[in-house]
């Protein structure tokens, strides 16, 4: 089943039924835009604290402290979780690397996308423009020295690589786990009908015997 159809099959099923229908209608995005609307439906809180924080440092043209962290750190977490999506048991390539991230830097400048990821619906990735090409997702002060931020860089990078294998592990068992409940799920429809068979015929021997 495609990520398509079963993000509409989810919206169904919590009766969305209009957005279910225009997600159905949607051409197959890009697999970053995938990524990151799993990355946004999985951490649902995380999506919606980028929001608010990205709302925020609009307001104050990228001036609150405060706002640019908790952005930053959100849109920081988001990607780990939709790297780990988008490579699966691999390693995601460079060019799909640099693009998840454009995406949650540019989805910042437009307000339709910003919302539509925090749903976990967006369809394509987002125009770099205005306030997304101010700050950038990265939105860390810009007076450490530059020695100091190449350590930053690094020590960050380290982390952000222990961040995706632990992901990438957690997307690989939660891979496993779903494929072992597929399979006890079709064993458990073959014995049912199986017993259903054998019953029949037991009540058909019995009223013959009657």
């Amino acid at each position: 089943m495609t990520e398509r159809n079963r993000l509409a099959r989810e919206l169904r099923d919590a009766g969305r039924k209009d957005e279910a229908a225009a997600v159905a209608a949607l051409r197959k995005p890009p697999p970053v835009v995938l990524a990151a609307n799993r990355a946004a439906r999985s951490r649902p809180q995380v999506a919606k604290d980028a929001a608010r924080a990205a709302n925020r440092a609009k307001k104050k043209l990228g001036l609150d402290p405060e706002a640019r962290k908790a952005l930053d750190d959100a849109f920081k977490l988001l990607e780990d979780v939709a790297l780990a999506f988008l490579g699966g048991t691999k390693k995601p390539s460079d060019a799909n690397r640099r693009r998840l991230h454009d995406l949650f830097q540019n989805v910042v400048a437009d307000d339709d996308a910003l919302a539509a990821l925090t749903r976990g619906v967006l369809t394509e990735e987002p125009d770099p423009a205005g306030f997304a090409a101010y700050t950038g997702v990265s939105l860390m002060p810009r007076t450490a020295s530059a020695k100091s931020e190449t350590r930053a860089r690094e020590a960050a990078e380290k982390k952000r690589q222990e961040r995706e294998r632990a992901l990438r592990a957690e997307v690989a068992t939660a891979e496993e786990r779903l494929e072992t409940s597929i399979d006890a799920e079709e064993k458990a429809a073959r014995d049912r009908a199986l017993a259903e068979r054998e019953l029949e015929a037991a009540r058909q021997r019995l009223q013959r015997l009657e």
